[in-house]
């Protein structure tokens, strides 16, 4: 069961981080250790490493089977026993995740380790350190009755919380709010979620005093979960939003072994109360020292200032009390600040009635004093009276109508008559329901020029065509690509499953003309993609018929030529090749890519010199010039969904498919699913 020396593999940035790997080779190198088990070390290795490929690290040698066979056998002090995990010819602490889990599960193999529950305890703590970088080890087959283990990806478990979880510990209950962020996240709880970020998580003795009722399992040594938020937030914590923080939270409570921990409680902030003397009621205020004021720690501000924040940043939130979000910086908003000098400033407050599920803004302007600590309105002092009176009078926004409009402009654009939708909403330029039936109303020249005036450039009506063509012919390409009923449709309008993609194709060689390398390809001419390539004849033999003939773009264009098969056709033989993990390509894709060779190679044939010059029908010249020095050869077949089992991708097959479509002269060899993805990259650049 040997394969050649780890390579790298089509599944991108590994996701098992070094500091995970170091943990893992901390605990075989503890209590895991040793890590070859009850095998000598090349046993162990040479089941996952082919010993006699890999090169020696020491010059008298060739082969690492020889490099360990006389530093760990014949002399076994020259290095030390955790060698394996720091020498980079085995690819443990910075290769893919494949090559450090198929090392793991060979770790708890029955034929590594002799006692089945230590094995089990050995599963454990690697499960424990790999959830959090999605990963774990899952038995799915028997041996004599013990479990053979696989690698098997897993949802992230996040943040490790070691044992056991004290109430005081403050580091580890943010982490476990953390948790719970993540997994409102996960399911779509944004109100929820976003209302997590301000709070803290602490946990309280009840003591059977507040939760006293017959039968609720409350005692003297229960506890409570309770989250202090800003107590401007607390209308936004409905019982809908507690239940669902509540859900998630207990769930990594009782992960982390706190069943104890029986309901959640939401409390608002107190804030710090002020000191005074016993003899405060003879004492006249004094104003606090400017020195003073800028060391004092701000509470949470509501306001959102118009001349530098963005709209685009605020959210309706809540269903029975509605309020203003402000979704960057994560809090509440009550006031919009219009005008803002040294020592006042002008608020507009704006406050959200919910009336029968309409939404109806009261609005009310006012003057702050800047030269408080505390929210204070602006007052003055009224001749012939000893104290200061506040007056009701006019707000005057001479200097701040602009910013003002610009509020009551959001308002009305984004608040109006509507319905509140089901969690947020968002308030950008208005409702889209209602921009939509506005626009309704205007013909295609109007939008035309509105949204080249929105977006800048020369937009055509034919861009906006193009764009919206591609985006439908893609969702056609899935469709075709992952929806087995469709395709048997569009297989029963032609001849044959691979008349489908090549109907598809002719009428979408754009796909072909960025999908294929990084040179912009488009076809030949304005003819279709097939094309006889060569014509029978008693000098060159049989004619060739190529799926596809393509040029690149560019003063001088080299030919290209594709030959298309189907998604379904299979890319590997049914059976390995008789080492159980190596498997060998299947007729299909090798008389495929001798086909497109030998049609490459006829059509150099018949063309003579470095350049060849495109004539139309009729003998009238054209502009294109073809160099067909060893014309580019491209084979669209299979998809890589093949190598997979229930989600889980078989890491053998995808490197004996890598290895023999790496080891072929000339000709490029992408799958339609690969094909999809490059596709997805112009059209959504993703």
């Amino acid at each position: 069961m040997t394969q050649p020396a780890p390579s790298p593999t089509p599944h991108g940035t590994p996701k098992i981080t070094a500091l995970t790997r170091r943990d893992i080779f901390d605990y075989l190198r503890g209590e895991g250790g040793p890590w070859c088990g009850r095998l000598e070390e090349i046993e162990f290795l040479e089941d996952l490493y082919d010993l006699d490929r890999l090169a020696s690290t020491d010059p008298r040698f060739t082969t690492a089977r020889e490099d360990i066979d006389k530093h760990r056998v014949i002399n076994p002090m020259d290095w030390p026993d955790d060698w394996v995990f720091e020498d980079p010819r085995f690819q443990l602490l910075d290769g893919h995740d494949e090559v450090l889990l198929a090392f793991l599960a060979r770790f708890v193999h029955p034929d590594v380790q002799s006692d089945v529950d230590h094995s089990s305890r050995h599963v454990e703590e690697l499960n424990r350190l790999l959830g959090p970088d999605g990963w774990a080890l899952r038995p799915f087959d028997f041996l004599s009755g013990r479990p053979i283990y696989t690698p098997f990806p897993t949802q992230a478990t996040g943040p490790l919380i070691s044992l056991p979880l004290d109430d005081d510990d403050t580091v580890k209950l943010d982490l476990v709010l953390g948790q719970t962020f993540s997994l409102l996240d996960r399911d779509g709880e944004e109100a929820a979620r976003d209302l997590l970020r301000p709070a803290v998580l602490t946990l309280r003795r009840d003591g059977g005093f507040l939760h006293h009722m017959p039968g609720d399992g409350w005692t003297a040594d229960t506890y409570e979960a309770v989250l202090t938020v800003d107590r401007a937030l607390l209308p936004a914590f409905t019982e809908a939003v507690t239940d669902a923080i509540w859900q998630r939270l207990e769930s990594v409570l009782t992960r982390l072994q706190r069943e104890d921990v029986q309901s959640l409680e939401i409390e608002g902030t107190i804030g710090p109360l002020p000191a005074v003397s016993q003899n405060w009621r003879n004492q006249t205020a004094e104003p606090v020292p400017e020195a003073v004021r800028r060391l004092r720690i701000a509470l949470p501000s509501t306001e959102f200032d118009v001349a530098r924040q963005d709209f685009a940043d605020l959210e309706v939130r809540g269903n029975g009390f509605a309020y203003f979000y402000d979704t960057r910086q994560g809090r509440m908003i009550s006031d919009f600040l219009l005008d803002d000098r040294p020592l006042v400033a002008t608020l507009c407050h704006v406050t959200l009635i919910n009336k029968g599920g309409v939404l109806s803004p009261r609005i009310k302007l006012w003057k702050k004093d800047k030269s408080k600590a505390a929210r204070t309105a602006v007052m003055e002092a009224i001749p012939g009276t000893e104290a200061t009176q506040i007056v009701k009078a006019l707000v005057d926004t001479s200097d701040a109508h602009e910013n003002f409009w610009k509020v009551i402009c959001f308002i009305q654009n984004c608040v109006g008559p509507d319905n509140i939708p089901g969690g947020s909403r968002r308030l950008v330029v208005g409702d889209e329901a209602e921009l939509a039936r506005l626009l309704a109303d205007q013909d295609r020249t109007t939008l035309l020029e509105a949204v080249r005036a929105a977006i800048g450039g020369a937009l055509t009506d034919e861009d906006i065509r193009r764009i919206s063509n591609r985006k439908s012919q893609l969702q056609r390409f899935k469709e075709l690509l992952t929806d087995a009923e469709a395709f048997e449709r569009e297989r029963g309008r032609v001849a044959g499953p691979e008349a489908v993609w090549q109907s598809f194709f002719e009428e979408n060689p754009w796909i072909f003309g960025y999908g294929l390398n990084l040179v912009a390809c488009e076809p030949l001419d304005d003819g279709k993609l097939e094309r006889i390539t060569t014509g029978a004849n008693i000098f060159t033999g049989a004619g060739k018929r190529s799926d596809a003939v393509m040029r690149s773009k560019g003063f001088i264009s080299s030919l290209l030529l594709c030959e298309i098969k189907t998604h379904m056709t299979p890319l590997l033989a049914s059976a390995p090749y008789r080492a159980p993990d190596v498997y060998h390509v299947s007729k299909d894709v090798v008389g495929a890519v001798a086909q497109v060779q030998k049609t490459a190679y006829k059509a150099l044939r018949l063309v003579t010199g470095e350049l060849h010059k495109l004539y139309r029908d009729d003998g009238s010249p054209t502009d294109i010039e073809i160099s067909t020095a060893r014309p580019r050869q491209v084979l669209v077949i299979g998809s890589l969904s093949q190598f997979t089992n229930r989600g889980a991708a078989n890491p053998e097959k995808i490197a004996s498919f890598e290895q023999y479509r790496r080891s072929v002269q000339d000709v490029e060899v992408i799958t339609f699913d690969e094909l999809y993805e490059r596709a997805s990259f112009i059209v959504e650049d993703r």
